[in-house]
Order: structure tokens, then C-alpha cells, then sequence
């Protein structure tokens, strides 16, 4: 991942770029996750509408290992199922895709793939991700939803023709017993990690692939390792600057 030091460059470079890749840190409240979907394909292409990812809530999976109120310091505590007590809690995510900004050259190279989205759910403050299990901290037994946020921006970039990329969010805090816990609701969110696509078919994504492309990719697994959490405040700056240049043009 890239540094805060590294995210201000490509942010001052960016006013001659198209896209310049974003990287929230988080330093807190740091739930570990590895997304799938027990069934369902997660990523699809949706024709020239927004490309979607989805992770569906389903009470059997076991996504969510591990939450660290202080990451990366000590303590961390298990995240259990709520269904039936194994060992890691269930994650869903909805996010959507509607264009892209690439390509943009930096320090790293030339970022020929870059989507640009938000949260899959239009109802404004309604959550996008959510983490729902068990976890014990101290005297005090947590059972249900855990965490949610409201993705406000969504990106997904890389280079082209690869098996793995960047998605990272931000967002609003809106729900869950340990965001109430600590009194974070309200405050800022993030998600960041890696997409891999285990099956893609040769050519995806293409260089400068946009959502609206016709192409003859429908749908594909994605796998979804990361981590969600509260971003430093230097970050959420960083990503207020960003929108205000990503912003569409008119």
C-alpha cells in the first residue's frame, strides 16, 4: 500500500492527471476480513449500467476473523459467528461503479484501470458494508450487527490484464454495537484491500475499462481481503482533496 507522504504527491500531481489512486489509513477500530460469496457471483458488468460487487449477507460464512480496537497494538479480540459459534463473522458489502478515470501517471507507473463509484445503497445514511457476529470484550458480549458504513467514494484501480487490484472506500459510520461502543457513529470510515478475480478470462480488465463498455464479460467471483475501520485524520483530508479533483468535469 501506498504512504500518506506518497498519496500527497499523487494528489499534487493529480491536477494533470486524469486519476490519482487513493489510500486511506486506518490506525483504529481495525476489523480483518476475507469476502465471498457462498454461492452467488459477486462482480458484474451489467451491460453499459454501472458495473456492481457484492458480498451477500448469509448467516453461515465465516469472513470476519479478527478486531483490534487499537491496530495495530494489542489487545485484538476473535470475531465469532453469530449463527453457529464458529470461528469468524459475516461481511456484506454493496458497491457500484458508474465510470472510469484513468489513466494516471505517477511515481508507480502508468494506472491504466481506475473505476470510480460509490455505495450500492441510494437511501441516504444506510449502510453499504456491514459486519455482523460475536465478539467478547472484557465482562461485555456483543451479538449482531457489529459495524456499518455508508460509502460516500468508492475506487477500484490497477493495471490492466492482472488478476488483482486495489478497492478502497470512505465513508460515514452509521451502525453497529462496537461502532456505539466507542462512540464512533457519525465519524469517518474506510475500507481498503485487495480484489482478486481467481477465474478472469484472458484480456480483463482491459487498459482504460470503463462501466459502460459493452464487452462480453456478464459476471465474475471476486474475492475481497482487507480491512475496515476508522482512517487517521491526515487521510480523510488527503481523500477530501481527492473528490474535489476526481469529481466529474463538466
Amino acid at each position: 500500500m501506498r504512504s500518506t507522504a506518497l498519496l500527497a504527491a499523487l494528489l499534487l500531481a493529480s491536477a494533470a492527471a486524469s486519476a490519482a489512486p487513493l489510500t486511506p489509513a486506518i490506525t483504529g477500530y481495525d476489523f480483518n476480513f476475507g469476502a465471498y460469496n457462498t454461492e452467488a457471483w459477486e462482480y458484474r458488468t451489467n451491460g453499459d449500467q454501472p458495473d456492481t460487487l457484492v458480498y451477500d449477507s448469509f448467516p453461515g460464512d465465516h469472513e470476519v476473523t479478527a478486531f483490534w480496537p487499537s491496530w495495530p497494538n494489542p489487545p485484538v479480540y476473535p470475531v465469532w459467528n453469530q449463527a453457529d459459534g464458529g470461528f469468524g463473522g459475516d461481511f456484506a458489502l454493496s458497491v457500484q461503479f458508474p465510470r472510469q478515470d484513468a489513466p494516471y501517471v505517477g511515481p508507480g507507473g502508468t494506472v491504466d484501470v481506475s473505476l470510480v463509484g460509490t455505495g450500492g445503497n441510494t437511501d441516504p445514511g444506510a449502510p453499504d458494508l456491514e459486519i455482523f457476529g460475536t465478539i467478547s470484550i472484557g465482562p461485555t458480549r456483543f451479538s449482531g450487527l457489529l459495524w456499518a458504513l455508508d460509502l460516500s467514494t468508492v475506487s477500484l484501480y490497477g493495471y490492466s490484464n492482472h488478476d488483482s487490484y486495489v478497492l478502497e472506500g470512505v465513508g460515514t459510520i452509521v451502525g453497529g454495537f462496537i461502532a456505539e461502543q466507542y462512540q464512533l457513529i457519525g465519524k469517518a470510515g474506510a475500507m481498503r484491500g485487495n480484489l482478486d478475480f481467481p477465474d478472469r478470462p484472458a484480456g480483463w480488465m482491459p487498459p482504460l475499462y470503463s462501466p459502460s463498455d459493452e464487452t462480453q464479460v456478464e459476471a465474475l467471483r471476486a474475492a475481497y481481503s482487507g480491512e475496515t475501520g476508522a482512517p487517521e485524520p491526515a487521510s480523510c483530508l488527503l481523500l477530501a482533496a481527492a473528490m474535489l479533483v476526481l469529481r466529474p468535469r463538466r
